[in-house]
């Protein structure tokens, strides 16, 4: 797996603050910002705002109509996004309260890995640093930082609990923005000899500086020695090695292991864990997942085995199970897995992985589950029909109830109760696996 593909759900995180409130003037307090907006490099301008309710489409005239909607007893908030690639979303919220007076301005880049598409004006490196710039100029800035968001929140920076707190020195990124509080408490000229790619100073007396070229390999060693020689120098109380040694540390999470995923239920648990992401644990999880291994399927019967039905109208109940049980469930998830609907292979992973990471193993009432479970046993059934050219065979009491594939009668609906008896119980007992077993089976016999 490339480093791209194994910290995909990253972004490029830039965010300023300032300890004044331009937003508390109302739109005219705005506008100097949106003109900053209007002119960004076209791989960044927005095109879409978010204020109450659905997206518009942005335009100032709008916005201005409709500022009253970003605004809330203290606090107002605009979101400016892009609808087409590169996805970007711009936030600027100003607050005015008895405890706090602030301005933040965040841009995030997603995913991470779009500043390796190649722009034809140049590096990415410069609009990020040209807009601290420009903003810089209209408001004084306390401090900000340019970095892979995911990095940013594995670090220990007091800005990952209160994002207008001042920066506590004990971490360092691509971009740095120091105001003049943090640069005269650490001493101007100490800031600006820093060992760095790039250093210049802002208006109000504040500081940017970089610690690479580009924030690209922010987890290289290369980049890691960077920020650890410009954090000992800031700080010359800390040791180099030790300082080094916790950022080679955080860099392992970035780095790809092999995934050995049991076959059966490997798509329930990639989904997981790009869920989950390098800040879920990504290098913890795809080692114990590695490790797991489903209980054999043991919901089936020979085919010779199989009790005949015992119901009075065959056609009747298998009706009832395609279109009355198996419908619930698609009415029941059809928004939250949409592939509920198409009945593809691809839909069993998608709603295995739902049905265990929502806990409906467990959170659920005797009667929720007394429900479901009919409604699940009877889509994995549909399943077994329709793509492994399988035959009902109903019986009163439902978990008897079986499919015929080949020469074995599997049992859904047990499976289904079976998929429903616990936390971790739709992973132990996914339809994925029952249904790819079967479809194993049937390539056999077929050959």
């Amino acid at each position: 797996m490339s480093p791209d593909a194994w910290n995909k759900t990253d972004s490029f995180f830039l965010e300023l603050i300032s300890s004044t409130d331009p937003l508390s003037k109302g739109f005219k307090g705005l506008e100097p910002f949106l003109d900053v907006i209007d002119s960004l490099d076209a791989g960044l301008r927005p095109d879409e705002m978010y204020l109450l309710g659905p997206r518009l489409k942005y335009s100032r005239p709008l916005l201005r109509k409709r500022f009253q909607e970003a605004r809330g007893i203290d606090t107002t908030t605009v979101m400016l996004t892009r609808s087409r690639s590169p996805s970007v979303i711009l936030t600027i919220t100003g607050r005015t309260s008895e405890d706090v007076v602030f301005c933040s301005i965040e841009l995030l880049l997603e995913p991470f890995s779009l500043l390796r598409n190649p722009r034809s004006d140049g590096p990415w490196t410069e609009p990020f640093v040209s807009l601290v710039r420009t903003l810089s100029s209209l408001l004084p800035l306390s401090h900000g930082l340019g970095h892979s968001r995911t990095d940013f929140w594995l670090s220990s920076d007091s800005r990952t609990k209160q994002s207008f707190a001042e920066p506590n020195l004990q971490e360092v990124f691509w971009l740095n923005v120091y105001g003049p509080r943090l640069v005269e408490e650490i001493g101007r000229q100490r800031v600006l000899s820093t060992p760095c790619a790039h250093m210049e100073e802002l208006p109000h007396g504040a500081v940017l500086w970089l610690t690479r070229p580009t924030p690209l390999d922010f987890a290289s060693e290369e980049a890691r020695l960077a920020q650890a020689r410009a954090l000992v120098h800031l700080r010359p109380e800390l040791s180099l090695d030790s300082t080094l040694t916790a950022l080679r540390q955080r860099s392992l999470e970035f780095t790809p292991i092999p995934i050995e995923f049991h076959s059966d239920v490997a798509d329930i648990l990639l989904k997981e864990v790009e869920f989950e992401g390098v800040l879920g644990g990504m290098r913890k999880n795809v080692q114990r997942f590695n490790q797991y291994r489903p209980p054999p399927v043991s919901e089936w019967l020979p085919a010779s085995q199989a009790p005949a039905p015992d119901v009075d109208n065959v056609k009747a109940a298998v009706d009832t199970y395609d279109g009355l049980y198996a419908e619930q469930l698609i009415a029941l998830f059809h928004s939250k897995v949409p592939e509920v609907m198409d009945g593809t292979p691809e839909a069993l992973p998608r709603l295995d992985w739902h049905l265990w990471k929502s806990r409906w193993g467990k959170n659920i009432t005797h009667e929720q589950r007394e429900s479901l479970v009919p409604a699940l046993g009877a889509w994995l059934g549909r399943c077994l029909v329709d793509l492994l050219g399988g035959r009902w065979v109903p019986r009163r009491k439902l978990e008897e109830s079986a499919v015929i594939v080949g020469d074995r009668a599997w049992l859904p609906f047990l499976r289904a109760r079976h998929a429903l008896n616990g936390l971790d119980a739709p992973l132990d007992y996914s339809c994925t696996q029952l249904f790819r077993e079967a479809q194993r089976l049937a390539l056999q016999q077929a050959h």
